[in-house]
């Protein structure tokens, strides 16, 4: 069952409670059902098969963290500091979300490897680029990568107001690509003004990732 699918009110009998630092996350998560469903503890693969969307940071830190407390255990045979391992299929999403897990991946002591299965489309392909250790496609997987998009709506000021905003988030997005590949900000900003769509060898070329597999 999906972790995004409605649950009744009240709480359903022997399911865990998942908490973090004593803040109660979502008393219906059967915890071992989600965790069991994307995440391999022994091997360090989490799977992400979703939209970045409003739940993705938390969903993602709940599997993050329960992998690094499996690491802490007896059960755990292997070494605590090596790589995580992210096995991504996903069609982007929302650019807050994004920006905010470039920020939680860059904050762990581990590296975390990205692995792209299928496609990395939008903000997806930005959190590729920029993760903390090595990025790797599918010989016929496929990225993408676009300009922010916004809808603006509401009155004048607002909306001159929105336009700097997602010039100044752009402007983000560009230098953080040029940081993490071997193209400037002047590229990327002149080959987003459109879908921008890569297969393997051609993100390898210009830098985004850096194994075909």
């Amino acid at each position: 069952m999906s972790i995004y699918e409605e649950r009744p009110e009240k709480p359903i009998p022997n399911k865990q409670v998942i908490q973090e630092d004593d803040f109660e996350i979502n008393p219906y998560i059967d915890l071992t059902d989600v965790l069991n469903s994307y995440v391999d503890f022994d091997d360090s693969v989490i799977y992400f098969n979703e939209d970045i969307g409003e739940r993705t940071i938390v969903d993602l830190m709940i599997r993050f963290r329960s992998l690094l407390k499996y690491r802490d255990s007896e059960d755990y045979k292997g070494n605590i500091e090596k790589p995580i391992n992210l096995v991504l299929n996903s069609p982007g999403g929302e650019i807050h979300e994004m920006m905010g897990l470039v920020d939680y991946i860059d904050s762990l002591k581990q590296p975390v490897n990205i692995i792209v299965r299928g496609k990395a489309f939008s903000a997806a392909a930005v959190v590729l680029a920029s993760t903390t250790g090595q990025r790797m496609m599918s010989v016929n997987s496929t990225i993408m990568f676009h300009q922010p998009r916004s809808m603006m709506e509401g009155k004048l000021t607002d909306v001159v107001a929105t336009i700097d905003y997602v010039n100044k988030i752009e402007q983000s997005v560009y230098s953080l690509l040029a940081a993490r590949s071997n193209k400037d900000a002047i590229w990327w900003k002149d080959n987003m003004r459109s879908d921008l769509y890569l297969s393997a060898d051609e993100a390898k070329e210009i830098g985004v990732i850096d194994i075909v597999i």
